[in-house]
């Protein structure tokens, strides 16, 4: 496997660690005149992992639908904006892995609706579904936003990035070798002091320490809990940002990711305390903190930047070009 693939696969499965459908907002959307989608002239094939089927969607559709999946409707339409092109950089990352090595699995799909595997994705009956009598309106200004950033990807020395992102962050964003252990050089910690303003910043888990065991010898069936101790069933070091820097799982090392998949936490900023039979996880942030915060994106375009000036300071290096 390559390496683009190996880390395109690595940052999927770890973003499915926080479901997409968190992001989404509910409030209402701007606007009320339905306008007819500003078709690209570029195709999308998308596999459904369901029926086995593939369907075409327009490249603006798609990236509409994406971002249905991916941000609150609610953000700023710069933040969309920055969000669609990433949505795009995607698209064309995939076009370049397929054309060198083509995925058998996708039937000669571009993506496929697994958010397991791929970036989230609702289909037209899902968003109908989810927005009701708001998704004409939503669609409608979602394609509008997506055609203002015309062919626009984001670049590192001419190659299109990973577009890791997350919902908030802890105050500042992860570097991608601190999370997944690639040296990748756009993805490096920034600061993104707004999102403590979120109201998904801080989240709270308690479990009796039974609880706890259940969930973790579930999640890793190949330790030893035979001889554990209250305190040692999860034991964390943080750096000094307080993201887990070594994750400790009755003596034996397991990654952050991991841990925060089998606990269900909300970020790998996280502390641990042990009182009266119980232990009580505490959280910053929400998602691998990875890349765009989405929080932080809007707060930006709240202030004035622009799509662009957004990706090219979450993304060190990296410049938003025509495609």
């Amino acid at each position: 496997m390559n390496d683009v693939i190996k880390i395109t696969l690595v940052f999927a499965v770890l973003a499915a660690l926080v479901p997409a459908l968190v992001f989404i907002g509910r409030d209402k959307p701007e606007g009320s005149q339905v306008s007819a989608v500003p078709a690209s002239g570029r195709t999308v094939r998308v596999l459904s992992e369901s029926t086995g089927k593939t369907a075409d969607y327009d490249e603006t559709e798609f990236i509409a639908l994406s971002l249905m999946a991916q941000i609150p409707e609610s953000y700023e339409n710069e933040a969309i904006k920055a969000q669609a092109v990433l949505i795009r950089t995607y698209l064309e990352r995939s076009r370049r892995a397929e054309k060198e090595s083509p995925t058998k699995e996708l039937k000669g799909a571009l993506v496929s609706d697994d958010r397991q595997k791929y970036q989230s994705f609702f289909t037209k009956a899902q968003a109908k579904k989810y927005f009701g009598k708001d998704f004409e309106n939503v669609f409608s200004r979602l394609c509008r936003l997506t055609a203002d950033t015309k062919t626009e990807v984001l670049l590192y020395d001419g190659e299109p990035v990973l577009p890791a992102y997350h919902a908030v962050s802890c105050g500042v964003t992860r570097s991608a070798k601190d999370a997944w252990g690639q040296d990748i050089p756009y993805l490096v910690s920034m600061k993104s002091p707004q999102d403590n303003k979120s109201p998904d910043y801080e989240a709270v888990i308690t479990l009796t320490v039974g609880e706890l065991q259940k969930k973790l010898e579930k999640a890793f069936p190949d330790i030893d809990f035979s001889k554990a101790e209250k305190k040692t069933l999860t034991e964390l070091e943080t750096d000094k940002n307080g993201i887990i820097s070594k994750a400790l799982v009755c003596g034996n090392e397991v990654s952050s990711g991991e841990l925060c998949a089998a606990l269900g936490l909300s970020s790998p900023c996280a502390e641990v305390k042990y009182k009266s039979g119980k232990c009580t996880f505490t959280t910053h942030g929400l998602g691998h903190l990875v890349g765009l915060s989405l929080y932080g994106a809007n707060a930006m375009a709240h202030d004035g930047k622009g799509h662009r000036d957004i990706l090219e300071y979450y993304f060190k290096g990296a410049k938003v070009k025509l495609k």
